[in-house]
């Protein structure tokens, strides 16, 4: 009986050995795409103050929109930025994205790095920021960030983004 347990854990053991185990290096985008959209949730702390919304960003060339969304749409403020202005909620503002977002709001999001982030995965196109990845995901074959964390360098902010759906759509 001694024998046939320990034949069987050997042949057990002996299994174990013979998997086949491959790492698999995911594709990243060689270019960026000039039309793209990205859709999903925000987590902002600022001092300990933590605040969450729904978030989605498309870009066209260079202009952008970044719609922020309360729980079940309650809320939004749209943020749109052109070569030759700022408007949020449809008004002209005299500040850049970066002012407003630290006057109104107490954060910023750096969105002019979010495409070499997204498509590129270059987490080290910022000096302002401490960008991780903490998680990715596949699709169409595209190896895109699932959970993207943002710690600013001299400012107590924290950002958590959690993508939903990235599209490329040029």
């Amino acid at each position: 009986m001694k024998r046939i347990i320990i034949a069987c854990f050997a042949l057990f053991l002996s299994s174990c050995s013979i998997l086949n185990i491959q790492s698999v290096k995911l594709v990243h985008q060689q270019t960026l795409p000039s039309v793209w959209e990205v859709y999903g949730r925000l987590g902002v702390s600022v001092n300990n103050d933590t605040k969450t919304s729904g978030f989605e960003v498309s870009f066209d060339h260079h202009d952008y929109k970044l719609v922020l969304s309360t729980a079940l749409g309650f809320g939004q403020i749209s943020i749109e930025s052109n070569q030759q202005r700022l408007l949020v909620n449809d008004k002209p503002i005299n500040l850049t994205f970066n002012q407003w977002m630290i006057s109104e709001m107490g954060w910023y999001l750096p969105i002019d790095t979010l495409a070499k982030i997204l498509f590129k995965n270059e987490i080290n196109s910022t000096r302002h920021w401490q960008i991780k990845i903490s998680s990715y995901q596949l699709i169409n074959g595209i190896q895109y960030p699932k959970v993207i964390r943002f710690n600013h360098l001299t400012k107590p902010i924290k950002i958590k983004l959690l993508i939903n759906e990235v599209n490329q759509l040029k």
